[in-house]
C-alpha cells in the first residue's frame, strides 16, 4: 500500500511538472507567434516604403543637381553682366572722363573744336545709357511686372524685326491672363533665347511666336523657316553640356517648373521649339504635336 501511495505521488509530481511544462511551452508559442506577426507587419511596412525611400532619395539627388545647375547659372549670369558692364559702359564713362577733360583744355583755345567734341560726348553718353537699359532689359524687361507676358514678347519681337529685318508674328490663343511671374520669366526667356538662336544661326527670313492659355498649362511654339540643324548631333556636343544654341539651358529652366521643351528640326526645314509648362505645379506630359 505505501508503495502504490509512493508511485501515485509520484506520477502525480510528474503530470503536475508536464502541464506545467506544457503551459509555458504554450506561452512560448504565443510569444513567437506574436513576434513573428510583429515582424511581419515590420517587413510589410518596410517592403511597401523601399519605393518611397528610393524615390525620395532620387528627388533629394535631383533637387541637390538642380540647385547646383542653379548656382552655376547665376554665377555665369553675373559674370556676363560684369563683362556687359566692363566692355560697355565703364569703358564708355572712361571715355567720356577723356574727352571732358580734352574740351576742359581746348574751351580756351578752340571753342568751335570744343563744341565739336561735346556733341561727340553726347552721342557716347546716349550710346552708354543705350547699353545700361540693354543690360537691366536682359536681368529683367521691367514690362513684364508692368504689362505681362504677351506685351513684352510683342515688343521683343518688334524690336528684334528692326534689329535684325527677320519678320516676328506673335500669335496668341485662349484667354490671357495673370500667371505666376516665374512661369512668365522662364517662358520669355525661352523665347528670348530661340530668337536668340535664329539671328544667329537659321538664316530665316520668318519666325512665328504661338503662345496658348490652356485651362492648365501654358504653350508657346516657336517655329523658323530657317535652315535647320542636326538636333542629335547639337545634344551630343561636349557630353549633353550646353552648346552655342542654348538648347540644355532651355530645358533646364521649363524643368524646374515641371514643364518640358521639345526641339524639332530638320537640316534645310526650319526649327520647331515647343514650350509647355504647368501653371498647377504638376509635371506635364511630354508634348509630341
Amino acid at each position: 500500500m505505501i508503495l502504490k501511495r509512493e508511485e501515485e505521488k509520484s506520477l502525480i509530481k510528474k503530470r503536475t511538472e508536464l502541464e506545467k511544462r506544457y503551459k509555458d511551452a504554450e506561452e512560448i508559442v504565443k510569444k513567437a507567434e506574436k513576434l513573428m506577426a510583429q515582424v511581419g507587419v515590420a517587413m510589410e511596412v518596410l517592403t511597401g516604403n523601399l519605393g518611397g525611400i528610393i524615390e525620395t532619395i532620387e528627388d533629394m539627388n535631383k533637387r541637390q543637381l538642380l540647385g547646383v545647375k542653379i548656382i552655376q547659372a547665376q554665377e555665369e549670369e553675373r559674370q556676363r553682366v560684369a563683362r556687359d558692364i566692363h566692355d560697355g559702359p565703364a569703358q564708355t564713362m572712361a571715355n567720356v572722363v577723356l574727352k571732358a577733360e580734352l574740351c576742359e583744355r581746348l574751351l580756351s583755345l578752340d571753342v568751335g573744336k570744343t563744341k565739336e567734341e561735346l556733341k561727340n560726348l553726347k552721342k557716347i553718353v546716349r550710346e552708354s545709357i543705350k547699353d545700361v537699359r540693354r543690360i537691366i532689359y536682359d536681368l529683367r524687361p521691367m514690362s513684364l511686372d508692368d504689362l505681362g507676358l504677351i506685351p513684352t514678347v510683342q515688343r521683343y519681337a518688334h524690336k528684334f524685326t528692326e534689329d535684325t529685318e527677320i519678320d516676328v508674328n506673335v500669335i496668341v490663343h485662349g484667354e490671357a491672363r495673370e500667371i505666376d511671374s516665374i512661369i512668365e520669366i522662364a517662358v520669355f526667356r525661352i523665347v528670348q533665347e530661340a530668337l536668340n538662336n535664329v539671328r544667329k544661326h537659321s538664316k530665316a527670313k520668318n519666325v512665328k511666336v504661338k503662345l496658348e492659355y490652356g485651362t492648365q498649362y501654358l504653350r508657346a511654339v516657336i517655329e523658323d523657316n530657317g535652315v535647320g540643324f542636326d538636333l542629335s548631333k547639337e545634344l551630343s556636343k561636349n557630353d549633353n553640356k550646353d552648346t552655342g544654341f542654348g538648347l540644355m539651358g532651355m530645358r533646364e529652366r521649363a524643368e524646374l517648373l515641371n514643364g518640358n521643351v521639345n526641339i524639332k528640326s530638320v537640316m534645310g526645314q526650319g526649327t520647331k521649339i515647343i514650350i509647355k509648362i504647368p501653371l498647377n505645379n504638376k509635371e506635364v506630359t511630354n508634348e509630341n504635336e
